[in-house]
């Protein structure tokens, strides 16, 4: 059910949790000031207002661990991806300084650049790989470890750009792993019920009276709603409307479509 939740589109999530919540503070109210069960709830009446300050601070400390998982997810995810485009950069800057031919490595590079982005992003939202672009990265090993180095006279240069390949593949496979990476559902049920837990705190230190209660209740859930929805909407690092984007690998392409092979200083 959680990841079923976090897997809906923006919009319908948040009118799912509008309406849980606000369906949950609905009952509340009804439950403190209704004819039958008004009397007996406002039977418990006399709790200080203090005491949601200790719900809260339970609810705000479980979901800080849960957005400290987030953006950590987030920010490693970025940080493939530029490892990724950094790597591809070098294989093209060692064979830029070490005057190797063009071709054919800059189109090995180019094609596993544009198959990652047509191809493997859009696969990745769903989790997935493209096969495309594991054939498009063997097809650029292989074509690193084929390179004729006579020319250069050097025995390093090739250990060099096999590291540099690599490095592609371990980015990629970093990639994808946190692509498929969530959260532990255990973590987002606990929030969701604490969430819950401090809309009650709220109701019960407003059982004088039915209007500050109202207030008290839409005020709170209105802030619970939104926390919980701009945690759930980066859950998923490469799922929109926030997702990371293949830039950096998109600047590769804009660098080897020129007329020459990138310098060793290229960015």
């Amino acid at each position: 059910m959680i990841t079923s939740l976090l897997l809906l589109p923006v919009v319908p999530m948040l009118a799912v949790l509008i309406a849980f919540f606000g369906s949950f503070a609905a009952l509340l109210v009804l439950l403190s000031f209704g004819p039958r069960t008004g009397p007996a709830v406002r039977s418990f009446g006399g709790v200080v207002a203090p005491f949601v300050g200790a719900v809260a601070v339970i609810f705000a400390i479980l979901l800080g661990f849960l957005a400290n998982d987030i953006w950590d997810r987030e920010r490693a995810a970025a940080a493939a991806v530029r490892t990724e485009a950094d790597s591809l950069l070098s294989l093209t800057a060692l064979a830029a300084t070490f005057d190797l031919p063009r071709e054919p490595l800059a189109g090995a590079v180019r094609n596993y650049a544009q198959t990652v982005v047509t191809d493997e992003w859009p696969a990745m939202v769903r989790g997935d790989s493209a096969p495309a672009a594991e054939f498009a990265l063997d097809r650029l090993l292989k074509t690193v470890a084929r390179l004729d180095l006579g020319s250069a006279g050097n025995g390093d240069l090739r250990r060099l750009l096999l590291n540099a390949g690599l490095a592609v593949r371990r980015a990629r496979n970093h990639r994808l792993d946190l692509s498929r990476d969530e959260s532990e559902p255990v973590k987002w049920l606990m929030v969701l019920v604490l969430a819950v837990t401090s809309q009650l705190a709220v109701a019960i230190v407003h059982l004088d009276r039915i209007r500050p209660q109202i207030a008290a209740l839409v005020i709170w859930t209105s802030g619970v709603v939104l926390v919980i929805s701009l945690l759930a909407v980066h859950e998923a690092p490469f799922v929109p409307p926030f997702a990371i984007t293949p830039a950096p690998i998109l600047h590769i392409l804009k660098v080897i479509g020129g007329p020459g092979m990138p310098g060793a200083g290229a960015t």
